[in-house]
């Protein structure tokens, strides 16, 4: 089997660093985004119930379907990522996105032939945003990594990303690289990152992944 690369989403593959809190912020509801955080961060609420409450107040301003696709479709991919991932689509390397964001907003990567998506998924009924399939909390990217590698089977595993949710991603992976550090980007992610990249332009990743 190939080698395989996995990235963050948010703040790695996009120029946007939340795609909960870019949604939130197109649909007006920043205010009840920031009370959803403080109770989430008090440990009143689980990171499931966090997803929900957020799915509720975009149901309750009758976000719809066409508005998540809209947002989707002008997501801005960071400098290089569209240049790399076409490349490897020439190479026998496969990639994959494994994000706590929401995964719809991947939806754009999907002609490059990801291996896979992995991440919150917003379900829609009616036209309207119905509801979420929480698949990746914060702290579980490396415990979903390691259940990757066995379903994948590959001689190795790369992993890029950029903040706090991706610590334990690098602990277990062969290779981490740290791109673009967000500004909240904890110790414990340095100390595990193998590659340190400050740039925001992907055009740097191709050799500290030894990909040719």
């Amino acid at each position: 089997m190939s080698q395989l690369v996995v990235f963050d989403l948010d703040g790695t593959l996009t120029r946007q660093r939340g795609g909960f809190e870019l949604l939130h912020t197109l649909y007006g509801t920043t205010s009840e985004a920031e009370t959803l955080m403080d109770r989430f961060e008090a440990g009143e609420i689980t990171f499931t119930e966090w997803c929900r409450g957020a799915v509720d107040v975009w149901r309750a301003n009758d976000v719809t379907k066409s508005d998540i696709e809209r947002a989707t479709s002008a997501v801005k991919p960071k400098a290089g990522a569209v240049d790399l991932l076409k490349h490897l689509q020439g190479t026998d390397v496969r990639f994959g996105i494994l994000s706590a964001g929401v995964a719809n907003l991947a939806t754009p990567f999907e002609p490059y032939e990801p291996a896979f998506i992995r991440g919150n998924w917003l379900r829609f009924e009616d036209g309207r945003v119905s509801g979420i399939d929480v698949g990746v909390g914060p702290d579980e990217k490396g415990e979903l990594l390691r259940k990757i590698r066995i379903k994948q089977n590959p001689p190795s595993i790369t992993y890029i990303g950029d903040s706090h949710t991706d610590t334990e991603a690098f602990v277990e992976a062969d290779t981490a690289v740290l791109f673009d550090p967000d500004d909240r980007v904890p110790e414990t992610a340095i100390d595990a990152a193998d590659t340190i990249i400050e740039s925001a332009d992907m055009s740097g990743v191709r050799n500290s992944i030894h990909i040719v």
